[in-house]
């Protein structure tokens, strides 16, 4: 390997958060597989890797800018909104299951001769309740077939 000699200059915070990364990994060594033998070669390393990162993701790829790419990694993801996100999920199948309710209930009862016998599906024991409650257990069925294929199709590429 060709060794290019170079002298950097680091910024105090710079050097500060380096000497902070060292005595972090050295304190826990299981937060790095393997802790370079020197200052220089911990310093490469990490150099290394962070341009990697950089060239993976701009490589071929003119949207992405330096100043997104350094917001996307260093951002928290946001466990509030992901909970939403999944509660939206959630919404939407009892929303589907409705439909589905909706559509058979005025299937039958236009063969029946109307809403007048129509109950509560929330009023437990009733009729309506019990089938709607069948609709969320097949609608719940239904996403955990869907999600087993898709984690199966993720495993097998």
């Amino acid at each position: 390997m060709t060794e290019n000699k170079m002298t950097v200059r680091f910024y105090k915070k710079t050097s500060a958060q380096l000497t902070y990364v060292e005595k972090l990994w050295e304190n826990n060594p299981m937060l790095v597989d393997k802790m370079p033998g020197t200052r220089n070669a911990f310093i490469n390393m990490l150099l290394t890797d962070y341009l990697s990162i950089i060239i993976k993701n701009q490589d071929g790829n003119n949207k992405v800018t330096y100043e997104d790419l350094k917001k996307k990694l260093l951002t928290p993801k946001n466990t509030q909104l992901e909970e939403l996100k999944r509660n939206q999920y959630h919404l939407e199948d009892r929303i589907n299951a409705m439909f589905y309710l909706l559509l058979i209930s005025n299937k039958v009862l236009a063969e029946n001769g109307g809403l007048k016998e129509l109950g509560s599906m929330f009023e437990y024991g009733t009729p309506e309740y019990k089938i709607y409650h069948e609709l969320m257990n097949l609608v719940d069925e239904d996403n955990k077939r869907l999600f087993a294929s898709v984690r199966q199709k993720n495993k097998q590429k």
